[in-house]
């Protein structure tokens, strides 16, 4: 090294207790003012990343849920199996996609005729 990196202090002293020269002193406060900088910089983007919502990690809110699903013709599918599948015992459709009917009411005898036959009359006439 060159005499002017290596300059001591008149006396031969060490700088601050713990460096040979001035030059030391100042390339060591240099190359700590640069590590700082970094540090402060990693910080500011932890920072940063820690006030913004993590793109859908942990537990997606509804909206995104639903985004995600109605965009994949076999999600959608398997969900709706799934409910159907749940609606056991509750008829949605009958036959080929026509209307739920009430069973025929039939009658038991002459009298229980009689009054569906003028129920019938009754409710064409209006």
């Amino acid at each position: 090294m060159n005499e002017e990196n290596e300059k001591r202090e008149p006396g031969g002293e060490l700088v601050a207790g713990k460096f040979k020269s001035v030059d030391a002193l100042v390339s060591a406060y240099e190359e700590l003012e640069a590590e700082f900088t970094r540090r402060s910089q990693r910080l500011k983007a932890l920072e940063e990343a820690a006030a913004t919502p993590p793109p859908e990690r942990g537990a997606p809110d509804g909206e995104a849920l639903y985004r995600a699903a109605s965009e994949n013709e076999e999600v959608r599918a398997r969900i709706l199996g799934d409910y159907v599948a749940s609606c056991r015992g509750v008829s949605l459709l009958g036959g080929a996609g026509t209307g739920v009917t009430a069973p025929a009411a039939r009658p038991k005898n002459i009298r229980e005729a009689g009054a569906l036959a003028l129920g019938y009359l009754k409710k064409n006439q209006s």
